[in-house]
């Protein structure tokens, strides 16, 4: 018996020892749990914003977190990137801002030239319906006015070709719905409504075939 307090004495400090790692582990543990969400959020918050980018001409693609159009009178449009990267149109095939998607001319198939630059680079293209067949448009001066140029794109991987009636009746070939509809005598102010109408018919019905 005389024995047993010696032996307390040593267990105890032991089994003090043992909660103190027990709970450092736990600590720890909670610590690098709530570090790793936080990394996990952290991600997930810069994968969102970074909804920006531009495409250059050797097909190279750079994200950004903004991407901003600035014009002036006796400015050259550029886009600006993050506040401080200057990117000018000759350098870019394509670019993708918080507003629209747009291509160069360099890419579409036009005999016209457009130097406007009222909501993207000049001569730039925007994506204005997407789909299995893609409407974009871009304004340029007539002489007279400045007015609107469609273009076509059957898939995004194909040729970005102008508009004509006869091109998008081939495109539409597969859809007699949308095909009657484009052939109709419906009169549709300003005319670019039947275009797009065609188009997002025949989109419409490919969602619904896929299915």
């Amino acid at each position: 018996m005389r024995e047993t307090p010696t032996r307390m004495k040593k267990v105890i400090p032991c089994i003090t020892v043992l909660c103190c790692t027990v709970i450092l582990l736990i600590s720890c543990s909670v610590s690098k749990n709530s570090i790793d969400i936080q990394k996990s959020d952290e991600a997930n918050v810069a994968k969102t914003e970074l909804n920006c980018f531009v495409q250059y001409n050797d097909g190279s693609i750079k994200e950004f977190s903004t991407l901003k159009l600035v014009t002036g009178v006796l400015t050259t449009p550029y886009l600006l990137a993050d506040k401080k990267v200057i990117i000018n149109t000759k350098d870019i095939m394509a670019y993708q801002n918080d507003k629209h998607y747009a291509v160069a001319a360099k890419i579409l198939t036009s005999t016209k030239d457009s130097k406007v630059a009222v909501e993207t680079l000049p001569g730039f293209a925007v994506k204005v319906v997407s789909g299995k067949l893609n409407v974009y448009t871009r304004k340029y001066y007539n002489g007279a006015n400045t007015v609107d140029e469609y273009f076509l794109q059957h898939g995004n991987d194909g040729y970005i070709v102008a508009y004509s009636k006869e091109v998008l009746k081939s495109m539409l070939k597969e859809d007699s719905k949308a095909l009657e509809f484009l052939n109709s005598k419906t009169k549709v102010s300003p005319k670019s409504k039947i275009l797009l109408t065609a188009v997002q018919m025949y989109n419409n019905s490919q969602l619904i075939t896929k299915f």
